[in-house]
């Protein structure tokens, strides 16, 4: 929802009039639209960065289960097709970024809860399977880097998990960590700032989770911190109102961004999250249309949200979020 000032509609309108200036909002951020993602419309994709470079690709278009990888140059605001995933069409899977190489594992492919794991160099534009996923085929995961060490966790493979693997690619092995206190789920969310990966949102039990975590990539422990639901007494979560799942998520600037996904149905809310208060403040909503299954990433301290899908319909529009800039409609 996006909100006029309480000035006339008059002077309002008599303002549009005279420029192409910014539509006001109660709400702080902006969306801009970017290039199209250049592979067809999908949700539930996997993705990861490396040198500023986002990498997008599998995912389910409506009616098939795909392989392709592309990689988004922000400089060039272009999407370039990349070698094709050479596993099985998936989606659900996880993707995460180690010592500059890519890797992508898990996933479902129409028939089977996967637990297969592949290495991308972007140097050589080549896959290398590498160890299978050290726990249960599963989709539906959350992961995460810390350390040049990657982690898989949570996720479904006929029950819902909060198991946590770490993945070492220099001994090419997984060994199983400190699981999630509580917060069994599929379809959560995951973001990294500083050496701490945070996971909240997912369903479990036919409910929303509204448990959040953060997990040390020191220690490899986890901390339980505020709820994402009106939970309290207090006034500071009064306004939560944003447990879901299939949301997208990202970080940058030393803060978390939750965007879109599914909660009492398709949404453009987006929240985001300072790890000094242990705070979420509402911002500006997502501009495209309502969607789950989206993907979020963040090159150079900018953040991006790109495909999803409204009930059979999948997209490929992608849009940059600023934070701290006035809303406007026009960009």
């Amino acid at each position: 929802m996006r909100y006029l000032k309480g000035y006339s509609l008059l002077l309002v309108a008599s303002l549009m009039a005279c420029s192409k200036s910014s539509t006001t909002t109660d709400k702080i951020g902006n969306w801009i639209k970017r290039s199209e993602f250049e592979g067809v419309g999908r949700s539930a994709a996997a993705s990861f960065v490396i040198d500023n470079k986002a990498y997008v690709g599998t995912g389910y278009d409506g009616e098939n289960r795909l392989q392709d990888f592309w990689v988004y140059d922000v400089d060039l605001n272009q999407w370039t097709q990349k070698a094709a995933l050479p596993g099985a069409g998936r989606s659900g899977a996880v993707g995460m970024a180690m010592a500059g190489k890519g890797y992508v594992g898990t996933g479902y492919d129409g028939l089977n809860k996967l637990n297969d794991f592949y290495q991308y160099d972007p140097a050589s534009n080549t896959w290398a399977r590498k160890a299978d996923f050290g726990g249960t085929a599963r989709y539906g995961a959350v992961s995460f880097a810390l350390n040049d060490k990657g982690y898989i966790a949570t996720g479904y493979d006929g029950n819902w998990l909060k198991d946590n693997w770490r993945y070492d690619p220099a001994s090419n092995a997984w060994t199983q960590v400190q699981s999630l206190t509580s917060g069994k789920r599929q379809d959560g969310n995951a973001f990294v700032i500083g050496n701490k990966a945070y996971v909240c949102m997912g369903t479990a039990n036919g409910t929303y989770v509204s448990d959040f975590y953060a997990f040390d990539g020191t220690t490899e422990t986890w901390t339980a911190l505020r709820s994402i639901d009106n939970v309290s007494d207090q006034s500071y979560d009064d306004s939560y109102n944003f447990k879901g799942s299939g949301a997208a998520s990202f970080a940058m600037r030393g803060l978390g961004y939750i965007a879109t996904g599914t909660k009492t149905g398709l949404s453009t809310a987006v929240w985001e999250y300072n790890p000094g208060t242990d705070l979420w403040v509402q911002k500006t909503d997502f501009e495209g249309a309502a969607r789950n299954g989206a993907v979020g990433f963040a090159v150079k301290d900018r953040g991006f949200v790109v495909l999803g899908t409204s009930s059979s319909q999948p997209f490929d529009n992608m849009f940059e979020f600023d934070p701290t800039a006035a809303y406007n409609q026009y960009d």
